[in-house]
């Protein structure tokens, strides 16, 4: 789980959205799309589901993200 879900234990503030922050989660969805399919080529359901929600709430994130950037971009 990426720590941007988290609150910094020394601010109480949420972790921001960088570029560092983005390329990583970026690259812990590649990791989750490929346990995804791993995971339906074996027909293991197990924790699918759970690989797919937090896969959701990643992509979530990222576009509001974006949508904040384009905004600041075009304002």
């Amino acid at each position: 789980m990426s720590k941007i879900f988290l609150t910094d234990p020394q601010t109480g503030k949420t972790y921001p959205g960088d570029e560092q922050t983005v390329t990583n989660l970026l690259r812990e969805n590649a990791a989750l799309i490929r346990t995804i399919k791993e995971l339906q080529n074996e027909g293991n359901d197990g924790h699918l589901f759970d690989y797919m929600k937090q896969l959701h709430r990643n992509i979530v994130w990222l576009s509001s993200i974006a949508d904040e950037t384009s905004n600041k971009v075009t304002h």
